[in-house]
């Protein structure tokens, strides 16, 4: 291919451009989720966009996977954190490869000119020692013109940030706000609908749209140089139901590009749920079928 971006990884609509990140690196569903064989295929297929999962091992490695357990996608059974490097390497993906340390990782996307956008998400909540931190930050040091870090942890962003501050940073809030009951962070259910913790929370003293805009007001300013939010999709969509039309302007307002995260082809009413948040003014769209959603934007136009 062309130096240019694969035309199935976005979208045009309006006169502007809808990037379709590839969740796990699942471009054409070949290869398993974050393994070296997804991440080549992204690299060789000039994908634009790109997100891939990192996990702190025992030994204070990071490994290139999803699942707290080894079990759904490799040949080996545990926790991933209690596994030291040389075991999580071990393990088989169904795609026969091998999980990447992070480091691997960067010395095989280093090597390539695509994806040129890489979207780490850090899925530990525990707060990283400073030595964890400085590995992360030395780690990335070869692509970090391409890639940044993200997770729900504003607490690692701050560690990160204090270690090395022109690491790119991006931000899910769901830690403080949410959609759904996430059991691991234990929100309760507040008086506008939301799962949220915040004394804002307690009763119904404005609307709908400044109680929202007042929280992601002060969430998003958690993590100083955020350059995006990353809102679960049934969070997008309850916030456009609850009359809030405006609800991408929230975040462009504080400078922030916005990404909704998860949508698939093939799942019911996937076109009418992708048109909606395309108009409603997303940046990013994750995805583990953008191919699809490209050729269905395609026969829009």
């Amino acid at each position: 291919m062309s130096g240019a971006p694969n035309p199935d990884s976005f979208l045009q609509t309006d006169g502007r451009v809808v990037e379709l990140k590839v969740h796990r690196c699942l471009w054409s569903g070949t290869y398993s989720e974050n393994s070296p064989l997804a991440i080549e295929e992204c690299a060789r297929e000039n994908v634009l966009r790109v997100e891939i999962d990192l996990q702190l091992l025992r030994d204070g490695e990071f490994v290139i996977f999803h699942d707290d357990r080894f079990d759904r996608v490799t040949d080996r059974r545990g926790l991933v954190r209690d596994a030291t490097a040389a075991e999580a390497t071990r393990a088989r993906l169904k795609d026969g490869s091998h999980p990447l340390l992070f480091s691997e990782a960067v010395a095989l996307i280093a090597a390539h000119e695509y994806p040129r956008r890489i979207e780490l998400d850090l899925k530990d909540l525990a707060p990283y020692a400073w030595p964890q931190a400085a590995a992360l930050a030395r780690a990335v040091q070869p692509v970090k013109d391409r890639a940044h870090f993200s997770c729900s942890a504003d607490w690692n962003l701050r560690r990160l940030q204090s270690v090395d501050p022109t690491l790119g940073v991006s931000l899910n809030p769901h830690a403080y706000i949410d959609s759904e009951a996430e059991k691991e962070i234990g929100l309760p259910k507040g008086a506008y609908g939301y799962f949220d913790a915040h004394p804002l929370a307690k009763r119904r003293d404005s609307t709908t749209a400044d109680y929202l805009r007042d929280r992601f007001g002060g969430i998003m300013r958690l993590v100083p140089g955020v350059t995006e939010t990353h809102l679960r999709l049934s969070m997008f969509e309850r916030m456009l139901d609850d009359g809030v039309a405006d609800v991408a302007e929230i975040f462009h307002a504080l400078g922030l590009k916005v990404d909704v995260w998860t949508l698939d082809a093939e799942t019911p009413r996937w076109r009418e749920r992708l048109a909606r948040v395309v108009a409603a003014g997303v940046d990013i769209v994750t995805t583990n079928t953008a191919r699809a959603f490209a050729a269905a934007g395609r026969a829009e136009t």
